[in-house]
């Protein structure tokens, strides 16, 4: 008994050394990420008080988008200092790994290869991980959005699980529909996928258990609630009209349009892990190792986010990002496969554990090297801007600046694609002259503006 005591503390020791590092590895990220694009646009002087955020927010409600709760997140993150959004965004990035984490079963307690198979999966295969996790806006539109609506789907199913045990039940109906709200109040497609997980779950233990307690129903109830203010929002036509307006097709030949590219996004950013569970489910079910009911969570998950996916042909020219909650809920999916292969199945539990240790080795180099081109990135963004401010104070707004350097360019850095250009009709030109109250602008590469400076 002691000896087991004294495994279990060590085993839990370890896995919170490895929270750590994804904690300390995310926020060297994070802090080598300067805002850009949008982050430069947003002006703080129209805030003095907690008011100016939501009305703010009704504007932007009622002109551009319906996602609310995400935006004020977003202002106020943009209204503190970036150290503060650096340090919650890594906490965040830390509980969203956590929460994936929690819905997959089957697990050992403290399962330090599982969360390092997670974090080498959201680095290696996760959707434009610049713009999703590390970019300030996109950040707060995308892992905050499906942190919320992960940390919803996990508490959902802990009171699904404890059935007619549930305590303080008006606390946990409460508790249930406010989390229901605003997870449903996230984002447009992600949320959707949700709530078709929760009412396919909660549909799969009412086949085995027969019985749904009341208080489950308020946290579909505010899903609802939450999904309607999200869709229902008068910013939403707008933005579809605009964007609508510069697709290249229109009727029945934008959708064929569309859905080739939906198609496309499935095969670039959820093929890996529906390999994986195709295989896997295979073996399995050949070997007789498992029964076709054992992959019904793996089956609700990869159904919904093949969903999530495959309504975004409903809209004019998504971008990539929007695949991010798809390929989140395809990822628990193929990792819950990965988990059901059995300790006495030598080959593939080798195979599993080898390549973790093998795929976290080769992640050490690869963090090295992107995370020295962020820095080097941050240092030539930090020399142009102080540039841009020195010659701002001196009264000039007509500057000679300078692009990065290309050989810089990272995968975990959207600099380079929001950078400025020498063509004078890139949008992000705009955004630093707005930015920085420039008038005339002419862009060299960095060398060439170096010698302007001798």
């Amino acid at each position: 008994m002691k000896k087991a005591m004294q495994k279990q503390n060590r085993t839990k020791w370890i896995f919170g050394v490895v929270v750590f590092i994804s904690f300390a590895a995310i926020y060297f990220y994070n802090l080598f990420t300067p805002y850009m694009s949008d982050d430069l646009l947003f002006d703080t002087s129209i805030y003095h008080s907690i008011g100016d955020i939501f009305r703010e927010e009704y504007k932007q409600y009622m002109n551009w988008n319906g996602r609310s709760v995400l935006q004020i997140i977003l202002k106020i993150f943009m209204l503190v200092p970036k150290p503060v959004f650096d340090i919650c965004n890594s906490l965040c990035y830390v509980t969203t790994m956590l929460l994936v984490y929690w819905n997959i079963k089957g697990k050992t307690q403290y399962d330090v290869f599982l969360y390092m198979l997670i974090n080498i999966c959201v680095w290696v295969f996760c959707v434009d991980f610049d713009q999703t996790i590390l970019w300030l806006a996109g950040a707060c539109n995308y892992l905050w959005g499906v942190s919320i609506i992960l940390g919803f789907i996990t508490l959902y199913r802990y009171y699904l699980q404890k059935g007619s045990f549930i305590k303080h039940k008006v606390a946990v109906g409460v508790l249930l529909f406010m989390g229901g709200l605003l997870a449903g109040w996230g984002n447009e497609n992600t949320s959707g996928g949700m709530i078709l997980i929760i009412l396919l779950l909660t549909a799969k233990y009412f086949y085995e258990n027969r019985r749904i307690e009341k208080v489950m129903y308020a946290g579909i109830a505010g899903n609802f609630v939450g999904f309607a203010f999200l869709l229902l929002a008068p910013g939403n036509a707008v933005r579809g009209a605009i964007v609508k307006a510069e697709e290249t097709y229109t009727g029945f030949a934008a959708y064929v349009s569309r859905g080739l590219k939906v198609l496309k996004a499935i095969d670039e950013y959820l093929l890996i892990y529906i390999v994986v569970i195709c295989l896997l489910g295979a073996y399995f079910y050949y070997s007789k190792k498992y029964s076709l009911q054992d992959f019904i969570e793996v089956t609700i998950f990869a159904f919904s986010a093949l969903a999530t996916a495959a309504v975004l042909i409903m809209t004019p020219e998504p971008m990539p990002r929007a695949y991010f909650g798809a390929n989140i809920y395809m990822m628990i999916a193929a990792l819950q496969m990965v988990q059901m292969i059995r300790e006495d199945d030598t080959l593939l539990i080798s195979l599993k554990t080898g390549g973790i240790i093998a795929a976290s080795i080769a992640m050490v180099f690869v963090y090295v090297e992107e995370g020295a081109n962020l820095v080097r990135i941050r240092r030539e963004i930090n020399i142009r801007e102080a540039y841009i401010l020195e010659e701002r104070a001196k009264g000039e707004s007509d500057l000679i600046l300078p692009m990065l350097r290309s050989e810089f360019e990272s995968k975990y850095s959207m600099a380079h694609m929001c950078d400025i250009s020498d063509d004078k009709s890139n949008w992000n030109n705009n955004i630093y002259r707005n930015a920085y109250g420039i008038d005339q602008m002419e862009v060299l590469t960095w060398d060439e503006w170096e010698e302007t400076l001798e």
